[in-house]
């Protein structure tokens, strides 16, 4: 399962709607609205549209939360690829559409979307490494830091971190459980902090660094938009505020967050 609606800060009920779809989509996936595709015909496409502009500018809409046509599949998830379950196949071939027809519904393609409220709605999604199912490095420390602000480990892929801090989290050692927010990311191998982590870090520690941080920042999803990109320079991303960052269980990693409207890219 991609992302979930988690409720509301109002405590709204969720709002729903059919809308048809301009591509293929699955349930879990974050869409957007289906202007920028216009050939394809449809009301929402995926949110996955590899340009910044676009992504400041076309909104996140909605979640894809059930498949309502009669053409719905099941794809079971697989590593590397995205982390699907019920289809919506896209179509537009006249056959199939009347094939497809059911009571109430268009026959090309349809999928049930829980509205994002800006600032409101709350939003639950898993984090992974660039791809669906591929957990987050674990950084174990090569090099001891007494004053608990340099985490030095090979395996961090985050060089630079440009538009929000990252967030990084103890496994294992006397830091265990804590979080702190990665100021700088300036080689492969050393992350560091502002506020030290309440020990000294010592060889053998186990950390991993994921590219959001609580309150106000920016998020880049993973390839179909079914999960958020933890491990990544930020360069197509969406504002949002975090509420809940979790990164205690390798592979189970997640964030919970609400979008922001009529602003701009975070500074």
């Amino acid at each position: 399962m991609g992302f979930q609606f988690a409720g509301s800060l109002s405590g709204a009920a969720p709002i729903v709607r059919r809308y048809q779809i301009g591509e293929t989509m699955y349930v879990g996936q974050l869409v957007m609205p289906g202007t920028f595709t216009l050939t394809h015909g449809g009301h929402v496409q995926i949110a996955d549209v590899a340009n910044t502009a676009y992504e400041e500018t076309q909104p996140l809409i909605g979640i894809v939360t059930a498949v309502a046509d009669k053409s719905r599949t099941y794809v079971a998830a697989s590593s590397g690829t995205q982390g699907y379950g019920d289809r919506s196949t896209y179509t537009i071939t006249q056959a199939t559409i009347a094939a497809n027809l059911g009571t109430g519904l268009s026959g090309g393609g349809e999928v049930d979307v829980t509205k994002i409220v800006p600032f409101d709605t709350l939003v639950k999604g898993p984090i992974y490494n660039t791809v669906w199912g591929t957990a987050l490095t674990e950084l174990v420390v090569t090099t001891a830091d007494s004053g608990g602000t340099t985490i030095t480990a090979a395996g961090d892929a985050i060089t630079d971190m440009t538009d929000a801090f990252p967030t990084a989290y103890c496994r294992s050692g006397a830091n265990r459980g804590h979080y702190r927010v990665v100021t700088t990311c300036t080689s492969t191998t050393v992350s560091t902090v502002v506020i030290p982590f309440p020990y000294g870090i010592v060889a053998g520690d186990v950390f991993v660094v994921a590219a959001c941080r609580l309150g106000w920042g920016s998020m880049q999803l993973c390839t179909g938009a079914d999960a958020i990109d933890g491990d990544i320079i930020q360069t197509y991303y969406h504002p949002v505020d975090y509420h809940e960052i979790n990164l205690e269980e390798s592979g189970k990693e997640y964030a919970v967050f609400s979008t922001i409207a009529g602003f701009g890219a975070p500074a």
